[in-house]
């Protein structure tokens, strides 16, 4: 509790609930900025570290961000204060806030932005989907069962009330000639989610025997016969979620810690209902 921590105090407790060794090749996940041996006075959760979540950090008193896209992805060969990225970058410099990304080992751990996301759908006896170690403890994607199944309208009122956003983009599952008559009755009662960028689950849902399958990034030519329910719910949408979660498990772990959610709306797209589509 009362114990001054430090940043890798932080970073180790994320190595034993989302190993860092299990990001993916790609990615950058890890302490980005600042040093391991850094006191923590307070912890800023987010999804995407900006100038505005920067200012939300100094403001609280938080010297380290924890955020789950990686502030330096590619490699850095300058730092130009004149750049967003390199202004930004001079701006936690020179505050002393380090910044932790925990990413793809975040999307792959149990309790993961998947298992967040099917939480909050209500979806029940949640598993992976696909499993990346022995110990089935690494994985992508969550499947489960609603508590009561659900037709395909209803079924996306509820995702679209559940994720708090207007619109989602969805490819019945039919085969195409057929995806503009939404009367076609479809029950859905397994359903499967992937956080962020997960079509290429899509096969791996359909074999778990899911009937609607939720993701993100969805490129025009993935919605053709997807043989489910598909559906695009946004990248942000689908991942929000597991910031709060962060900051509960954070709070939990390091009792007596200042732990906080960004609150600025980090996400670049909007979706405008047009007004004559707009039910009155």
């Amino acid at each position: 509790g009362s114990m001054t921590k430090a940043v890798y105090h932080i970073s180790g407790f994320f190595d034993h609930w989302a190993p860092f060794s299990t990001q993916a090749e790609y990615d950058n996940a890890g302490l980005l900025l600042g040093s391991k041996d850094q006191p923590v006075h307070g912890i800023l959760t987010c999804l995407d570290v900006t100038e505005a979540v920067a200012d939300e950090a100094i403001a609280s008193g938080c010297n380290l961000i924890v955020a789950h896209h990686p502030l330096i992805f590619r490699k850095l060969a300058r730092i130009d204060p004149d750049s967003p990225q390199g202004a930004l970058l001079y701006k936690l410099i020179r505050h002393d806030i380090a910044v932790l990304a925990v990413h793809t080992n975040l999307d792959a751990a149990k309790n993961g932005v998947s298992f967040v996301l099917a939480d909050l759908l209500g979806i029940q006896n949640p598993d992976f989907l696909t499993h990346h170690n022995e110990e089935k403890t690494v994985g992508f994607g969550v499947y489960g069962q609603l508590k009561k199944s659900m037709d395909l309208l209803r079924f996306l009122d509820h995702v679209c009330k559940s994720l708090g956003t207007p619109a989602v983009r969805y490819a019945s599952g039919h085969h195409t000639a057929e995806i503009q008559n939404d009367k076609t009755p479809q029950t859905i009662r397994t359903v499967a989610v992937c956080g962020g960028t997960g079509v290429s689950l899509a096969l791996a849902a359909r074999q778990a025997g899911a009937q609607a399958y939720i993701t993100a990034d969805i490129k025009y030519h993935e919605y053709f016969d997807p043989g489910l329910l598909l559906i695009d719910a946004g990248h942000y949408e689908t991942e929000i979620p597991v910031v709060n979660h962060l900051t509960k498990v954070l709070q939990n772990a390091f009792p007596g810690m200042l732990v906080r959610s960004a609150q600025t709306r980090t996400n670049p797209m909007h979706v405008h209902i047009g007004k004559d589509f707009q039910t009155k």
